[in-house]
């Protein structure tokens, strides 16, 4: 199995380390070759211990010279169009080519057209959402259930901050705080606005509940506007919310007997209620590590046959 990578900043890296790491000791891996590596700069034929440019090009470019088995995705969203991802996705998957993502934007804003093309070709989705919490992956092992709700703290960076608020701190301290730790970026609009949380909502929602919703059609809030934290025993949390008739994301005021109260810091949790049960899941929803882990566990589970 030839693989292609896109992206190779610090998942892209890690992605490699797990892979090379692993190569011996899990048996789904003893064929997998890395056919390329795609950044900015351009294409790496192979794989070789630093990044050397083999031939100018673009991620089309690669496709072609590759002629890569799966495709890894592990390039920035670009929420305008999502490209070049999602036209490289309908081109793979048209081709037999099965697709690995990390990258939220296509499924975000065009899930139901990518889903239309699978077929030969894949689609591995889990880094998208909780990174290696598996989410999405969990819920294909969930068959013949009707998932009725969900509704999570899916956003590592306005957890911290709200943690951190109800600790003491003001908003602009708890956000220089989580940019020196590197939780939030130098520029953490999507995330305080409730961008990031709602386009993890979008595909969980057409995932799971089998909605036809793109990013656009989300209701969401962000953190920016919370002055407090904390309201006697209850806390504030960024809240992703979807049942059958709203899907939307907002800061909700919890109490101690809710699973969600109880989440803190940059850890991301999950609450699915289905036809037959309700089921918690929390875990780490940030860090180079944990979001190339998530396209890991697809690699193997599409060796296996379960994607």
């Amino acid at each position: 199995m030839k693989i292609l990578i896109l992206g190779y900043g610090n998942v892209g890296k890690s992605f490699v380390k797990l892979v090379l790491e692993k190569k011996e000791s899990v048996p789904e891996l003893k064929d997998v070759e890395i056919g390329g590596i795609v950044n900015r700069r351009g294409i790496m034929l192979g794989y070789r211990d630093e990044f050397e440019v083999s031939l100018k090009g673009d991620v089309f470019t690669a496709y072609e010279k590759v002629k890569p088995d799966v495709i890894i995705d592990m390039m920035s969203a670009n929420y305008k169009d999502g490209n070049p991802s999602l036209t490289l996705y309908k081109t793979a998957l048209k081709d037999g080519v099965s697709v690995i993502t990390t990258n939220k934007a296509p499924l975000a804003l065009a899930y139901r057209e990518v889903m239309s093309l699978v077929g030969k070709g894949r689609l591995g989705f889990q880094g998208t959402v909780m990174s290696g919490t598996p989410s999405i992956n969990l819920l294909r092992i969930l068959p013949g259930v009707e998932v009725k709700r969900i509704r999570g703290i899916l956003n590592g960076t306005t957890n911290f901050i709200l943690t951190n608020m109800y600790k003491g701190q003001s908003f602009e301290e708890a956000l220089k705080e989580a940019q020196r730790l590197g939780y939030a970026e130098e520029d953490p609009t999507l995330d305080i606005n409730g961008f990031d949380a709602a386009a993890k909502l979008t595909i969980l929602a057409n995932f799971a509940m089998k909605k036809n919703v793109s990013i656009r059609d989300i209701k969401f809030e962000g953190i920016q506007n919370v002055k407090e934290a904390i309201k006697g025993n209850r806390k504030v949390k960024l809240i992703a919310y979807a049942d059958n008739s709203k899907i939307e994301v907002s800061p909700t005021e919890l109490t101690p007997e809710d699973p969600l109260y109880h989440v803190d810091g940059v850890e991301n949790a999950l609450e699915i209620m289905t036809d037959i049960q309700t089921i918690v899941i929390r875990g780490p929803g940030a860090g180079p590590i944990n979001a190339a882990y998530g396209a890991f566990s697809d690699l193997i589970l599409l060796k296996r046959g379960f994607i």
